[in-house]
Order: C-alpha cells, then structure tokens, then sequence
C-alpha cells in the first residue's frame, strides 16, 4: 500500500476534486459527503487477501480496481462495509474489472453519505503523487502566511522587522508597493490564488520569475510585494500589477485588485501590506482599482474600522435602522445610505431612489431622530458618513 500521512493538513473533498488529475471521476453516489476531509490517499487492492483493513485510517481518500472481488462481486460491499467502519471519506473503483457497480453498493453508499467514484485513464500512483504535491503546496502557502502575520504583529522592532522581511525575500530592493487581490468570482475562497501560485512551479513558468517579486497567498486573496530600486515607480501601480499577472498567463480584470503607496521595504513592509489589503476593500465597493494613495479622507476609515468600540456603534446605527424598516416596512437605511453617496444631496438621492425630494427629507428626519439617543444632533451627516462607511468595511 502507498502512503504518506500528514494529520495536521486537511483538504477538502471537494477541493481535492478540481486538480486535473481528477478530471474523469464520476461521483455515482454518497453526493452529500464532498465537504469531508481528505488527510490521506491510499490504495485498496490486496489488504483484502490479508483482511487486514486496519491499515487504512478515517479520512482516507482509497483507490482500487477490485481486483481481489474481480469473479466475486459479493465481495464488493462488504469490502466497502469494512472502509465505512474505519471512517475513510470516499472510495473511487478504477474501471478495470468494473466498469458498473451492484446497485446494493450504490445504495450502501448513499445510505452513509460515502463518496462512490468511477475513474479511468489516470494511474493510481500519480493521483497520490498529485495529492502529495498539493499537500506540499499547501504546507508552504501556510508557512509564508505566517510569515505575513507575525510581520503584521503590533509592537515588533524595527531590527525584528527587518529580519522578518528578509526571511520572506533576502533579495528584495529598496522599496516596496504592495498590491492585494480577491478574485471577483470567488471572493470567500482561495481556490483561484492557489491555482495561481501552483502556476509558478510549473517548468515554464520558472525561467520568469524575478528576485524582487514575490507572490504569497495571504487570507483569501494574492499578495504581491513588487520592490524597486528607486522610491518612483515607472509606470501606474495598476500596469504594474497587469504585467506582472501577464507573466503567468492571468487577467488582472479576473481580480479586485488594491495597491500601497511606494514605501522602504525595510522599514515599512508591512505598512504597504496593510495599505494593499484597505485600498482593496474600496476596490470591491467600487468595482475599480484601488490604490491608497489616492483614497483621501477614505484612508481614516481604515484604522477606525479595526477600532472594536467604534465597529460597534456602526453595528448599533445599523441594526437600529434595519429594525425600523423591518416592524414598520420602511427604507430608511437604504435612504441613508444613498444620500451619503451623493454627498448630501436630497436631489440625486431622490432620483436614485425613485422618490419625492420631500419623502427623503421625510425619511431622513425619521432616521436622525431614531438616531439622536446615540448620535445626538449635531453633524449626523458626518458621523452616518462614517459609521455606514465603517459597517461596510467591516462586512
């Protein structure tokens, strides 16, 4: 049997299923179990002859043609029986011997939310081997995230900083911009990034690699560290980033892309990480990118947002207004919201809105006075512009 077992990395099912590899399974039953764990790739062929299914483990992904029940179909379910006992998360059939399964193997499976595939065409050995590399990859993507998160650690040194920074590229240049990217169809996952970032160790893509670029997954999104010898940099951050996606054949129009000020790698690395990671939050609510320079007052938005009294009180204002439009079917947070986009104007946000100039003032009133125990009277426009701006950042 081929093994190698790594308990502390985890993939999912599902996950596991979109390397091309895997392209020619066919899931015949057990569809409710693809968000079971995979730690483990085993293969299922002679452990029969020995009965000794204690070799495999819960959370094992097992192959096998059935080779030992290839005249003695019988001897199929209760060899799956057996797997299920010890907790694997699914079992693929290599159509050698088997091109259908017995419909009460089917039927067992389904019973237990066990994954049941058919496959052809890809060797056993290589879809372990595959497995292994992306457990690989995954270890490294999580060793470079701390890295990222220890630089990101309040109250370091400026020689503990420096030292982080050359742990994540000792050949990095003078000065740094930072761009930070979520992918716009799968903003809530990796997959895209690490997809990405797999691209990289491919044979044709090493030769472009540069020394003073790096590429590291970081939460759900791409963080690119692009250093220069000198503090201007010689075209728009946003070419920037084209090119350098272009490189490995990938669409910067693919992602919302947030981009830092040019800052001393040295000294302010993880400034321009932070920077990256705000301006791309205003690339998401602006469907445009985003660099932090030039995002103005937006920029003060930032540290407040991770401020937890602050966040909130934006909650609070909220919440305060969503139950009103709940009870009484109102709108007067969707009201709020729109005239803090037009900047104040009853007009503009009217027209949006489809409604009287006077129902806006109308609602507006209603929401101050609603407001007034926690905001008081004076400057609401200022401090709803900054409270609903808060509570956008932080969803």
């Amino acid at each position: 049997m081929l093994s190698e077992r790594n308990v502390a990395l985890i993939i999912r099912l599902k996950e596991l299923l979109e390397l091309p590899i895997f392209q020619n399974f066919r899931l015949i039953a057990g569809y409710t179990g693809l968000s079971r764990e995979v730690r483990n790739v085993d293969i299922l062929e002679y452990e029969w002859l020995s009965r000794n299914f204690d070799v495999f483990s819960p959370d094992d992904l097992v192959l096998t043609s059935l080779f030992f029940a290839k005249d003695e179909p019988a001897l199929i379910l209760s060899s799956f029986e057996k797997l299920a006992a010890r907790g694997v998360t699914a079992i693929a059939v290599k159509t050698v011997f088997y091109t259908e399964l017995p419909e009460d193997v089917i039927a067992y499976c389904d019973a237990h939310d066990l994954p049941l595939f058919l496959f052809d065409g890809a060797f056993m050995e290589d879809i372990i081997v595959n497995f292994n590399d992306v457990r690989k990859l995954e270890q490294s993507h999580r060793e470079s995230e701390r890295q990222i998160h220890d630089l990101l650690a309040p109250a370091r040194t400026p020689y503990a900083i420096e030292a982080a920074v050359r742990e994540i590229n000792a050949s990095f240049q003078n000065y740094v911009t930072a761009f930070y990217l979520i992918h716009r169809r799968y903003p809530g996952s990796p997959r895209e990034v690490t997809s990405f970032l797999a691209r990289l160790t491919y044979k044709q893509y090493s030769r472009r690699q540069l020394d003073n670029v790096t590429y590291r997954k970081y939460q759900n999104g791409l963080l690119i560290l692009y250093t220069t010898r000198e503090p201007a940099l010689d075209a728009p951050p946003e070419q920037i980033a084209q090119k350098l996606l272009a490189r490995y054949d990938t669409r910067l129009s693919d992602f919302h892309c947030g981009s830092s000020e040019t800052l001393p790698t040295f000294r302010a690395l993880r400034a321009a990480i932070q920077q990256a990671i705000d301006a791309c939050q205003i690339a998401r609510a602006t469907d445009a990118p985003a660099n932090y320079a030039g995002l103005g007052i937006q920029r003060l938005l930032f540290p407040m947002s991770r401020d937890e009294p602050l966040r909130r009180l934006a909650e609070d204002v909220v919440a305060t207004l969503q139950q009103y439009d709940e009870k009484y079917t109102s709108n007067l947070l969707d009201t709020c919201r729109a005239y803090i986009a037009h900047h104040g104007e009853i007009s503009k946000t009217a027209a949006t809105l489809y409604q009287h100039p006077n129902t806006i003032r109308y609602r507006l009133k209603k929401a101050e006075s609603l407001l007034a125990p926690v905001l008081g009277t004076e400057d609401v426009y200022e401090q709803l512009y900054f409270l609903l701006r808060l509570q956008e950042l932080g969803k």
